[in-house]
């Protein structure tokens, strides 16, 4: 009885914080509005702003990869690898294929100080496309640290 009540709770608030919503096509645009401000402030060297921006990008449209890998960006730049770590892996769960996102990953797992999990990042990246050759450079260079 306590568990069906305890489920029951927990799907009406699921559905009240409107974390299965769809966002409109007025969502997308702001979102988009908000994206283009932060990339903007970004170019400007404003990492504070620019985050803001996309911090309010997020919240029309929450599962927009876009948004997340430029937010993940300026936190590698402004040197937040925690933050960029959430960011790229926000990406990489919606987007399996996104080699840059998962190598930018890598370079916030590094940053973090967790080096096997960005070589293990970082060899994703390569059996996606082989080709590259950064992963394999950032790889070398994880493995003589």
């Amino acid at each position: 009885m306590i568990l069906a009540a305890i489920f029951i709770l927990t799907a009406n608030l699921t559905l009240a914080s409107g974390a299965a919503k769809k966002p409109t096509e007025a969502d997308i645009q702001n979102s988009l509005q908000h994206q283009t401000r932060g990339n903007d402030l970004d170019e400007q060297g404003n990492a504070t702003d620019a985050i803001k921006e996309y911090e309010e990008a997020l919240k029309y449209d929450p599962d927009d990869t876009n948004t997340l890998f430029n937010m993940g960006t300026v936190y590698l730049k402004i040197n937040k690898p925690e933050e960029a770590a959430r960011a790229f892996e926000s990406v990489v769960k919606r987007d399996k294929g996104d080699t840059e996102a998962y190598n930018l990953l890598g370079l916030a797992y590094r940053g973090c100080g967790k080096v096997n999990e960005a070589i293990k990042t970082w060899e994703k990246s390569l059996k996606i496309n082989p080709e590259q050759s950064m992963p394999k450079k950032f790889i070398d260079e994880a493995k003589s640290m």
